[in-house]
């Protein structure tokens, strides 16, 4: 850190100017109250205002009204340019939604850093430390020899562990050895929350260059075509991408957010845990972390959307611009219409493989011979059975819709799979799509492309077929 950078950092860098700022208290213990500690990812216009309104009042009854602007031009501040603490947009709904930028989140998680603690768990850090070097190096330095040597030392040491086990040893962990996992657990899941933030923002700058590089180029429609595939998979391949989608694989798994839930559950069976964390601060957090992985998501699709749209957008140009030659070759040819070029070489091709389909290359017209009908009227009786007119289902969407919240009461998701499994699918795939067209318009569903599942439906005769679609997970709101 020299001196020169640490110059340009306190000068540039939008964290540290929001630490400088005169508004610095103020402004950052609201962010705090209403989207940290009230765990919003995005507030609507409407409720920030509200928020910011009964803020500004309990803040100026306790100081004499330190703060003399509007909750309106307080908004306008935190989301303008210059400051960018919050990021203003539109999304489906008419009112525009706020979220942290991610130079806030740092501000905040700074903060929180500074705050003083009961104690500071060193030993379960070092640990973790110890365990993630081990694992580097068992995956890394060591050969196959090594490895099954290591693996036996591990179920040596595992087998006396059962045996103190059972010979009734006290092995279990002491308060303070419980202190030090939750607060070690507690660190990394907020940290999680504020690096999300960070992913987001860098895969929108990813996006905007892809766009520069794209508007850029003059290559055919299928060179563009290409740049948009390598930039998607870039997006995907970069370390950050495998990082995130392979973490979001296994929060989405069924299994291991069964498992995950089931442990937050038992956390606070704990005593010590109990009394340590009355505010149960991680009892939601599957849920939170679901948010804010499911949004990442939606910006990943919805940034790749707007590559294949801006090719749609690419294509219609190119139609245009072929249009306005037709229409300039059909203009040249009216102004020679009454002034016939005299010379044979009026007209050049480049290319001279060019073949011309003229008029005068067409056959003469040839008299079709006619043809005869004998008209009879046969009468003949048809047995036709009309009952299947009257066999005609429709998919009450309402009841697909009350197995999935029957589902959702005692788990906190389920898959498409879980609920045909529990709700067997008799009208065919009709049924199916109807579960589908309520994953499409709810928010809360999600729509797995890289998993796939198997699901068994009879149709109205009762013949059972197998279905084969990505993984859809229904979860709570």
């Amino acid at each position: 850190m020299k001196y020169e950078y640490l110059k340009y950092l306190k000068e540039n860098n939008q964290t540290i100017k929001i630490l400088n700022s005169d508004n610095f208290a103020f402004t950052l213990s609201f962010f705090h109250l209403v989207f940290i500690k009230n765990r919003n990812l995005t507030l609507t216009h409407s409720a920030i205002l509200q928020h910011l309104d009964d803020y500004l009042f309990d803040v100026n009854q306790s100081y004499k009204n330190s703060f003399v602007k509007s909750a309106k031009e307080y908004l306008d501040d935190f989301a303008n340019d210059k400051n960018a603490y919050l990021r203003k947009y539109h999304s489906s709904e008419d009112e525009a939604l706020y979220e942290l930028t991610p130079h806030v989140q740092k501000a905040l998680e700074f903060l929180e850093s500074l705050e003083k603690k009961e104690f500071v768990g060193s030993r379960s850090k070092f640990n973790i430390v110890f365990e993630l070097l081990e694992e580097l190096e068992f995956e890394t330095n060591f050969d196959d020899v090594q490895r099954v040597e290591k693996l036996e030392a591990q179920k040596r040491e595992i087998d006396k562990q059962i045996e103190a086990i059972k010979s009734k040893q006290d092995l279990r962990f002491d308060d303070s050895r419980i202190k030090e996992h939750f607060m070690q657990i507690d660190e990394i899941v907020r940290k999680l929350k504020y690096d999300f933030s960070e992913i987001e923002y860098n895969f929108r700058d990813l996006n905007i260059k892809a766009m520069e590089q794209i508007i850029t180029q003059d290559d055919a429609k299928g060179a563009v075509l290409g740049t948009i595939f390598e930039i998607e998979d870039s997006i995907r391949e970069s370390d950050q991408g495998k990082s995130f989608f392979a973490f979001w694989q296994l929060l989405t798994d069924s299994k291991k957010s069964e498992k995950l839930s089931k442990l937050l559950e038992n956390l606070y069976e704990i005593q010590t845990i109990k009394e340590f964390d009355k505010e149960k601060r991680l009892k939601e957090m599957k849920y939170g972390l679901l948010q804010s992985g499911a949004k990442i998501s939606k910006v990943s699709s919805k940034l790749m959307e707007q590559l294949r749209r801006f090719l749609d957008d690419r294509s219609w140009i190119e139609n245009r611009r072929v249009l306005e030659l037709c229409k300039q070759i059909q203009k040249s040819a009216i102004d020679v219409k009454d002034n016939m070029p005299i010379k044979k070489d009026f007209a050049l091709m480049d290319d001279n493989h060019v073949k011309v389909d003229t008029v005068f290359e067409k056959s003469l017209y040839s008299i079709k011979q006619a043809s005869s009908f004998k008209q009879e009227l046969n009468e003949q009786k048809i047995d036709m059975n009309i009952d299947s007119f009257y066999d005609i289902f429709f998919i009450d969407e309402q009841r697909l819709k009350r197995n999935v919240s029957e589902i959702l009461l005692s788990k906190p998701q389920c898959s498409v799979k879980e609920i045909a499994d529990k709700f067997a699918i008799k009208k065919g795939v009709a049924e199916l799509i109807g579960y589908l067209s309520i994953a499409k318009n709810s928010e809360n569903a999600r729509v797995m492309e890289n998993s796939f599942e198997e699901i068994q439906i009879s149709d109205s005769e009762g013949d059972a077929k197998m279905v084969k679609l990505p993984k859809i997970i229904f979860f709570r709101g």
